[in-house]
């Protein structure tokens, strides 16, 4: 087959995006155009020299049918690559990586949450991945524009994961219809390609004959190559030769509106039934299928009249030579024989035993009554469709079943959910509300309130659900009420107040409910931010994770994963690391097993926090980046955001504590620059405080004055004034490298009492040596008090900076004898929690005492980053580089790369070595 006319720039970024996946350099070709143009042909030259380099290959086809179909088009990818295999060949490939996908989308079935779509999400990347390694992968899919959503989805997951992956993906398809939708985000990281209309000159080396026919036939098709050939097909039906000029003026009087009559106009009428048949059936049509829908008397004559007639191609499936033409022919049965088509269809496959999703496929289009269980078919293909993530198409199943079955108040209450995922608040509201009058059910009363604050804010659904709880008696749906009024008032400022007060009636509950521990959990956040005592607050927070129940609890829920972090927190700021530590190693293990890149970084998260507050800075390090770049590809939901910036926070730390305030700073800044107008978080708040401490660094107190009163300004709008995150030790070290003693004395003594409030022993401690500053007059006694303070708590940086404060002060006070013990102790904590600014402000107040301690080099595993000693320590316990890569959520080309410069700096030939360099 020879190259398409006008095709060789298409063809050479083809070529080249083939090029650079054979170097491992992934490449997103999207080939856009209107029907007819020769988006398919370049898609079939696209998959003819991938072959010839040796590529492995994937192709799917979208189908109008199956865009109501959950997962179609990746179904396809994968079914087709393995449908030509039987036996123990196909068991084989079961086995592998084809195997692990249809899993995934068989496990996301069963679970329609947005945390399962994430981990089903993943878990085809990873399948991706694993079909890559051995060679490159091609994988084209073709009409793109009628594929379903959650396939969608997964074409944009993999193209933002693709730079550094053997991948080549190519999709063609029509110029998408909603630039907000998943076509237009899929161009974003592509090369997009835009076949142009043939010229006359390729339009007469394409079809012969007269120029003056020529030109007028591609006047008539403006230079589209598909309909250009029917109206040449047209023309030669009619007797018309191309190489007579008169025939030119017969063309104008052709169009492209010829395609039904040139292609179906002069067929037997079996043969027009059948092609109706197999144009509603969808694509890789069964023959004896669309015979018996057709009620076809010859179904080899009319095949065969078909095929002849250029319509279709008949093999094991039939199928139309282009989607062009299975248009025409739907466009030609009016509604009434396209619905009873659907009917037939649906009855048949419904007899068959066919799936759910498929008989619904036809359902929708069938007339009402077609089948007696329609409305329980409905809901199945539904919840499947809401797994994937489609809640649109899914709400149009159910807007279906209803209809079938307008009484059923449980089918009401999942087309109301389904609607307010689709955002279609108003309706979802009018379904719940209907919905819960006819089912005493709670849980349908809190989502009628989520609608309500999506149409009208919080503020209203505090009101409506004010309003249904003193209507009901004290019980567990009562309770599950309460929990969804604290949930919403968390939202407001102005509800602060009356919320913590409504959260403090519940502070006897022992957790044994997700109602109650989501209250706890709300309640221990709420006593973080108010700092309530730090005892109390970690007493609730125990009682809310419940020895792992409120993480089961988020189980299939972003939002809920959120409530368990944050309770953590709590319990982690309030010094009870012990029992956070069980909780985040059994989240991690959970994660691992099943997770997403999201709930990944959640946990990396809550470990940052973790050890930061022990002060092993390491692995502090090690986790904000592994969050960072787990998170990197995300959609910049809020959570996602919050995320970010957690991770950011905890990377300037780890940052400055090696002295790195150019990579302190670019943390920031590329936080800035990703989200410079996100809405303000918590978590997007305490950055000022960063802010504030790189400014410190770089000598430029004014600006780190401005920013911690910024931090200031933000808590004090929302009435929160955590002691663990304190913007009052930035702006008091600021205002001394300022010459304002007196601003500094008064913020430092207020952020001791703020921190004896709150009575954590890390807290109090840190702000007692804070005040030793500020007050040189009382410094050794206040860093003295420091010290024995931070010796009861778990925080050994905290410890080490406060024993070397004291060692100075000893000096000064001319105790230099007693001062070498604490230095001494500090260089050896500062060592252990990875802190080289403060083992050397350790080292050289010791060697101001006149000791010379030995300087330590930085040689060996020492010289490796956090991140590359994560890796390194994971090789040497003989996991593969993707394994590796899974438990990190990172790609196993970053895991190769990171093994390379370990080789280097530790100066080894491979991972042999690694154990005995690292021992």
């Amino acid at each position: 087959m020879r190259e398409p006319l006008e095709r060789d720039d298409e063809i050479a970024h083809i070529r080249e995006a083939l090029d650079a996946a054979t170097r491992g350099e992934g490449r997103v070709v999207v080939i856009e155009g209107r029907a007819g143009i020769g988006k398919t042909r370049l898609v079939h030259e696209c998959r003819e020299l991938a072959k010839e380099r040796g590529f492995g290959r994937l192709q799917a086809i979208g189908d109008g049918l199956e865009s109501a179909m959950a997962w179609g088009v990746v179904r396809q990818l994968v079914e087709r690559s393995i449908s030509r295999y039987s036996g123990e060949t196909r068991e084989k490939i079961l086995a592998g990586p084809s195997g692990a996908a249809l899993k995934a989308l068989d496990d996301a079935a069963q679970d329609p949450s947005e945390a399962e779509l994430a981990r089903t999400l993943h878990s085809l990347w990873w399948v991706a991945v694993d079909l890559s390694s051995t060679r490159p992968l091609l994988i084209t899919v073709d009409d793109a524009h009628w594929a379903d959503l959650s396939s969608l989805r997964f074409l944009v997951y993999l193209s933002r994961r693709i730079s550094d992956l053997p991948i080549a993906l190519v999709v063609a398809t029509r110029p998408p219809a909603d630039n907000a939708g998943p076509l237009a985000q899929l161009s974003v990281s592509a090369d997009r390609l835009v076949p142009r209309p043939l010229t006359t000159d390729a339009l007469s080396t394409l079809v012969g004959g007269h120029a003056e026919v020529v030109k007028a036939v591609h006047a008539a098709s403006g230079g589209n190559p598909f309909l250009a050939g029917v109206l040449v097909d047209e023309l030669a039906a009619l007797g018309l030769p191309l190489d007579d000029p008169d025939t030119a003026d017969k063309v104008g009087g052709l169009g492209p509106s010829t395609v039904f009559r040139a292609t179906l106009g002069r067929l037997p009428a079996d043969a027009v039934s059948l092609a109706g048949a197999i144009a509603v059936l969808g694509s890789h049509v069964d023959p004896w299928q669309a015979s018996a829908l057709a009620e076809t008397a010859d179904l080899t004559a009319a095949v065969e009249a078909l095929v002849a007639a250029n319509v279709i191609v008949a093999g094991e499936h039939l199928e139309f030579v282009h989607p062009v033409v299975r248009e025409a022919v739907l466009s030609s049965l009016g509604p009434i024989a396209r619905g009873s088509l659907h009917a037939r269809a649906a009855t048949a496959l419904a007899e068959g035993h066919a799936s759910a999703d498929r008989i619904a496929a036809h359902l929708i289009h069938a007339p009402k009554g077609t089948l007696p269980n329609a409305a329980e078919v409905l809901r199945k293909a539904a919840s499947a469709l809401m797994a994937a993530g489609d809640a649109r198409m899914a709400a149009a199943h159910l807007t279906r079943a209803v209809d079938e079955q307008p009484n059923d108040a449980a089918l009401r209450a999942e087309l109301g959910r389904a609607l307010l995922r689709t955002g279609d608040a108003v309706n979802a509201h009018r379904h719940l509300k209907a919905a819960a009058a006819g089912l005493p059910d709670a849980e349908l009363v809190a989502a009628a309130a989520s609608a309500t604050a999506a149409i009208e804010g919080p503020a209203a659904a505090i009101d409506e659900l004010t309003e249904a709880i003193v209507q009901r008696p004290d019980g567990e749906s009562r309770l599950h009420l309460e929990a969804r009024l604290a949930v919403f008032r968390s939202f407001l400022p102005d509800q602060r107040k009356v919320a913590s007060a409504h959260l403090s009636g519940y502070k006897h509950l022992a957790g044994g409910t997700p109602d109650e521990r989501t209250l706890l959990g709300l309640l221990a956040q709420m006593g973080r931010y108010e700092v309530w005592p730090h005892d109390e607050v970690a007493a609730t927070a125990t009682r809310a994770l419940a020895n792992g129940a409120y993480l089961d609890d988020a189980t299939g829920s972003t939002d809920e994963m959120v409530a368990w972090l944050v309770a953590l927190l709590a319990l982690m700021a309030a010094d009870g690391v012990d029992t956070a530590q069980r909780e985040i190693e059994r989240a991690r293990l959970k994660v691992r097993t099943h997770g997403s890149p999201i709930e990944f970084a959640m946990v990396a998260n809550a470990t940052s926090f973790l050890n930061w507050r022990r002060g092993d800075m390491r692995t502090v390090e090690a986790e904000a980046e592994a969050a960072l770049a787990a998170v990197a590809q995300e959609d910049p939901v809020s959570t996602v955001i919050s995320l970010r910036a957690t991770s950011t926070h905890f990377a300037v730390y780890a940052a400055l504590e090696r002295g790195d305030t150019a990579a302190a700073a670019s943390f920031i800044n590329a936080y800035d620059q990703a989200h410079a107008h996100a809405r303000p978080t918590m978590p997007t708040i305490w950055l000022h405080e960063v802010r504030a401490l790189i400014a410190l660094a770089d000598n430029d107190p004014r600006k780190a004055m401005s920013e911690a009163y910024r931090q200031r300004d933000a808590m004090h709008q929302v009435h929160v004034d955590p002691p663990t995150i304190p913007w009052r030790a930035p702006a008091s070290r600021a205002a001394l490298l300022l010459g304002q003693q007196e601003l500094a004395l008064e913020l430092a003594a207020e952020q001791l009492d703020v921190a004896r409030r709150w009575g954590a022993a890390t807290e109090v401690g840190a702000a007692l040596r804070l005040l030793a500053h500020a007050d040189p007059s009382a410094r050794l006694d206040l860093v003295t008090e420091s010290v024995q303070v931070l010796e009861a708590s778990p925080a050994r940086l905290e410890l080490a900076r406060s024993l070397v404060d004291l060692g100075e002060a000893l000096r000064v006070a001319r105790k230099r004898s007693d001062g070498r013990e604490p230095l001494h102790k500090a260089i050896e904590l500062a060592g252990e929690c990875g802190s080289p600014v403060l083992l050397t402000r350790a080292t050289e107040a010791l060697e101001a005492l006149g000791d010379r301690p030995r300087r330590q080099v930085v040689v060996g595993a020492e010289a490796l980053t956090a991140s590359e000693r994560r890796v390194a320590d994971l090789a040497a316990t003989g996991r593969a580089n993707r394994e590796i890569a899974q438990e990190l959520f990172v790609t196993p080309k970053t895991v190769e790369n990171h093994l390379g410069r370990i080789y280097t700096k530790l100066g080894i030939a491979g991972r042999r070595d690694l154990a005995r360099v690292l021992a």
